[in-house]
């Protein structure tokens, strides 16, 4: 049986794998791999422990793709699997969780895949593990498409009504109820208190606004699908390819049918997105 486990700045999701068949499966809080502390470390740890308690049965492998990972943590974080889960070292893989989501999609030296969650990167990796990738650089830089940067054009755009005196639209309605307040100081308190994951989720709420027909919010759909899309075409340019899957929640069907219709007539061919825990299957030590 295999384990995998997936750790995003979100949430953290794991599954139990008996062959092809998914057996079991769990979402736990946000875990990464910036273990710069004692008490980023010491949070680790308690999160596995807390996975190996809702795991049903004792893994045979395991393979974890980590948000963040830095390769100097890399070898803790295996000491720490193999004691949590007894097992050797030999059965466990770790890994970044964008190799985790290609390997659910392709083999090594295979397509692109453009991942869309709190953040957004293109990724593509070579038959000789090289990596070719576009975007991930972090919210404080860019990371256009995903969840936090559309909650944030969105909260960025209600704001500004407000400012300006404007009639409150649909956009900024939902917002302000998924918040809970209107005023400044609440706001400022949800944002500011919660970081980047408070903002990331209002990005369903954003999507809710455009589907009940606000033009801001339609507008934000689209874009992000557009620069989504610059992320992939930039990676199959220089990986030389034409393939390509989405992934990610922020890939709902506005942004999605904006990412397509940037490929019309291109000559791409677009692979079924699958869960990236299935990578665990690609990627766990055989033997």
């Amino acid at each position: 049986m295999i384990l995998g486990i997936d750790m995003g700045a979100s949430s953290s999701k794991w599954a139990l794998f008996s062959g092809d068949e998914t057996t079991a499966s769990g979402v736990y809080s946000p875990l990464s791999g910036h273990l710069y502390t004692p008490e980023a470390r010491e949070r680790m740890a308690g999160g596995l422990a807390d996975i190996r308690a809702a795991v049903p049965a004792l893994p045979s492998a395991v393979v974890a793709g980590i948000t963040g990972l830095q390769s100097d943590y890399a070898p803790l974080i295996v000491e720490l699997l193999a004691r949590t889960f007894e097992l050797p070292q030999t059965a466990l893989h770790v890994t970044d969780d964008l190799h985790l989501a290609y390997a659910a999609h392709f083999p090594a030296g295979g397509g692109t895949l453009v991942y869309a969650g709190t953040g957004s990167m293109a990724y593509h990796r070579t038959a000789a593990g090289e990596v070719i990738r576009a975007g991930g650089h972090g919210f404080l830089i860019d990371d256009a498409g995903g969840a936090f940067w559309q909650g944030r054009q969105g909260l960025k755009a209600a704001l500004r009504e407000a400012d300006e005196g404007q009639g409150e639209s649909l956009l900024a309605s939902r917002l302000f109820g998924a918040i809970g307040s209107r005023l400044w100081p609440d706001i400022r308190a949800y944002v500011y208190g919660e970081g980047r994951a408070a903002l990331a989720r209002l990005a369903p709420v954003v999507y809710t606004a455009a589907v009940e027909g606000d033009a801001h919010a339609q507008a934000i759909q689209r874009r992000a699908g557009e620069e989504l899309a610059r992320l992939g075409a930039a990676v199959l340019e220089r990986s030389r390819g034409r393939e390509l899957a989405l992934c990610g929640g922020s890939f709902n069907p506005l942004v999605a049918a904006a990412f397509h219709a940037q490929f019309a007539g291109r000559g791409v061919t677009f692979v079924p997105t699958a869960a990236p825990l299935r990578g665990a299957l690609a990627l766990a030590p055989s033997g």
